[in-house]
């Protein structure tokens, strides 16, 4: 028997589009391998939820042509003449919902989608996030408390790729827990961008220089102060920490920001920030100077403690250990736990890119059709 999923997608970015691509072009592997039918229903938009005017699920060719516009610029162009409609997201899950199971998927970024995904759970469907800031509210909101609440082995909620792309570092500590390991300390270096620009000091360049060129090969977001302040950083560290049961919130939290204080403000623009980054050489460089003659080298390290608040910043670590010896964009999380305690368990590999971060929503989509259907 064929179970039909239908799929309700916040955003069509750079992961949001790949999704989508990937929906279509496995969606008889599916079928055929493990019977499900993944259909996609509404996308999300800041216009609304763009759906079928028939009251089905959304062509191929309406999908792929949103993706098209989205890459080239021309989103609403590509829906000129469609057979589909733009209503309110959360009438749009409720009547996707009336036909059968529906799993929202969340590929954008910020916390606009979590009305919708509070809506989505409180209606019976399952909800897959590739976006951190959700599972970082606050920990006393109502709908952090929601989404926790169903981010459990068996629960609605599934965000693998929210630390470390497609690696599997959640479903790893979830095997740990529900075998009634006890995790004892999570440390990784988890930012494609960090571990980039720590490789090029590492061979010689000043910061200044790492920066410009880890932002001119794309490997920064648009700003990247975005990356250089430790926010998406502390943000995964805080998932961890929350998944294995700790309840802090990031104003608790020790961020280390790499952002010098007087070039922080966005009345700054990012042509001048570049220019002037260089600014934090001397700092950086003496640093870096220090760790190697400690026979260490830096990184920008996550830890994620038993006992202790979750940290995010530079620190010293063995040359020729796990986190030492990773080079350019990959991550690694190292769990120690009571069972793993004189040899950790690593996990690393590419921690960005958006096939691989694509493929591990549709992972989590993929797990969730026995829970929801």
């Amino acid at each position: 028997m064929v179970r039909q999923i239908t799929l309700v997608q916040l955003g069509i970015g750079t992961v949001g589009g790949e999704v989508i691509e990937q929906v279509v072009a496995n969606r008889d592997h599916w079928r055929s391998a493990l019977g499900i039918d993944v259909r996609v229903g509404a996308i999300v938009t800041r216009a609304g939820a763009v759906v079928s005017a028939s009251g089905g699920t959304l062509p191929d060719e309406v999908l792929l042509g949103m993706v098209r516009g989205r890459r080239e610029g021309t989103t609403d162009a590509a829906l000129t003449g469609a057979p589909i409609d733009v209503i309110a997201p959360v009438p749009a899950v409720e009547r996707l919902a009336d036909a059968g199971p529906v799993v929202v998927v969340d590929a954008s970024a910020g916390e606009d989608g979590v009305p919708l995904l509070v809506a989505a759970l409180t209606s019976g469907a399952g909800v897959v996030l590739a976006n951190k800031a959700p599972l970082a509210l606050p920990w006393d909101d109502a709908a952090s408390q929601l989404l926790w609440a169903e981010a459990r082995s068996g629960g609605r909620v599934r965000y693998e790729t929210t630390c470390g792309a497609g690696l599997p570092i959640i479903s790893s500590l979830r095997s740990l827990l529900d075998t009634a390991d006890e995790i004892t300390e999570i440390q990784g270096t988890v930012s494609g961008t960090f571990g980039t620009i720590f490789s090029d000091i590492a061979a010689g360049q000043s910061f200044g220089d790492a920066v410009r060129d880890a932002a001119a090969h794309g490997y920064t977001e648009p700003d990247p102060r975005d990356d250089l302040s430790g926010l998406d950083v502390a943000r995964k560290a805080l998932i961890l920490a929350r998944t294995i049961g700790r309840t802090y919130d990031l104003s608790q939290m020790e961020i280390e920001s790499l952002v010098p204080p007087a070039l922080a403000s966005t009345d700054i623009d990012v042509p001048a920030f570049l220019a002037r980054i260089g600014e934090q050489d001397a700092t950086i460089g003496r640093l870096a100077s220090q760790a190697t003659e400690a026979g260490g080298t830096l990184k920008y390290v996550m830890t994620v403690g038993h006992d202790t608040i979750p940290a995010v910043g530079l620190r010293t670590v063995p040359q020729r250990g796990i986190l030492g010896a990773l080079h350019g964009p990959e991550n690694v999380v190292v769990i120690r736990s009571r069972r793993y305690d004189e040899y950790p368990l690593a996990v690393f590999g590419p921690g960005a890119g958006a096939g691989v971060t694509a493929a591990g929503v549709l992972a989590d989509v993929l797990a969730l059709a026995p829970v929801i259907a």
